[in-house]
């Protein structure tokens, strides 16, 4: 993807984030400039339909149709190239999630992580570079630049040191959000950049040093919280949409909740045969006990694949607190 028509997708984003208007289509060029319900000029221009109707685009012009939540697809080239088109379409779903937090009152996550075909994300010693291939980690930049937010769990915060920035595509870093515990070392977020640190359980601490920011939440079975709880918070702070990271026990907990409304899954083509299992869910005793999928796509990341699916769990509403939330700061 050009740098000119991923500026255009940032717009996008931006353009739909601020819009209360229903959107038909929105036309995108090459060079970044982007416009809802009316048309560009001639040019390298792609048009995308956002509803059922088919609009018509002028025969030279590109055009992309909306089929579902992340199905995309290409029904014209025009005067694209055709790989553009294909490397602009996996981020189309990504811009309305802004607006499907409203309606829901919560934020919407997307949660995303690389495993084995054998679903594995690290061998027993923890070790997990590279499962994903260079296009994979600019994806993963990509999709914090086009989310408020990036979550990920105090295991993940401990073993890894993340940074959690943008740094291999252009736009704005988001804010970290960290499940775990107050008393964490946050020092390789701080660091990192000036964005908020928001982390969030049901400890009780008075302690936090800035500019961490911590809220305890009711306490559930073993100490841990409500996802959806967490999202709500968020959503409450102006964080519309969350890129979730990980690690393995605080994105099966997401997903036992019915907090991942949008699951991206890299597969890479090796076997480990051992190590650590990438959703760690209760036992089941039936097939039709396992979380299904109510639409999904397959997207090429590079040389692997990546699935893309809409888990049918997915809660669409935030659950009333049973106690009020402490904010420490």
């Amino acid at each position: 993807m050009t740098d000119g028509l991923w500026d255009g997708i940032l717009a996008l984003r931006a353009a739909l984030s601020h819009t209360v208007a229903p959107v038909r289509f929105a036309c995108l060029s090459m060079n970044g400039k982007v416009t809802l319900n009316q048309p560009l000029e001639a040019g390298e221009v792609v048009c995308i339909g956002l509803d059922n109707a088919n609009h018509c685009p002028p025969a030279g012009q590109a055009y992309i149709q909306r089929i579902n939540s992340v199905h995309f697809e290409v029904r014209q080239p025009g005067n694209f190239d055709y790989p553009s088109l294909l490397s602009l379409k996996p981020y189309l779903p990504y811009l309305f999630l802004p607006q499907a937090a409203n309606a829901h009152g919560r934020a919407c996550t997307v949660a995303h992580f690389a495993q084995s075909l054998d679903g594995k994300i690290a061998t027993d010693s923890g070790h997990s570079k590279w499962i994903g291939n260079d296009e994979n980690l600019v994806h993963a930049h990509r999709m914090r630049a086009l989310c408020d937010a990036v979550l990920i769990g105090g295991g993940t915060l401990a073993f890894d040191r993340p940074q959690l920035t943008v740094r291999h595509v252009s736009g704005t870093h988001p804010v970290r959000v960290v499940v775990g515990h107050p008393d964490a070392d946050y020092d390789s977020l701080r660091r990192a950049c000036d964005q908020p640190i928001f982390v969030y359980g049901s400890a009780a601490n008075d302690v936090v040093e800035a500019p961490v920011e911590y809220t305890q939440l009711p306490a559930m079975p073993k100490g841990r919280v409500c996802s959806l709880q967490v999202l709500q918070a968020l959503y409450q702070r102006g964080i519309r949409s969350v890129y979730l990271e990980g690690g393995p026990t605080t994105t099966s907990r997401f997903l036992e909740d019915g907090a991942v409304d949008i699951l991206q899954l890299h597969i890479s083509p090796m076997l480990f045969g051992s190590g650590l299992s990438a959703v760690r869910l209760a036992p089941i005793g039936k097939v039709d006990e396992a979380i299904a999928f109510q639409s999904f796509t397959f997207e090429p990341i590079g040389d692997t694949m990546m699935f893309v699916g809409i888990p049918e769990n997915a809660t669409q509403s935030a659950p009333t607190p049973t106690a009020a939330a402490i904010q420490k700061k």
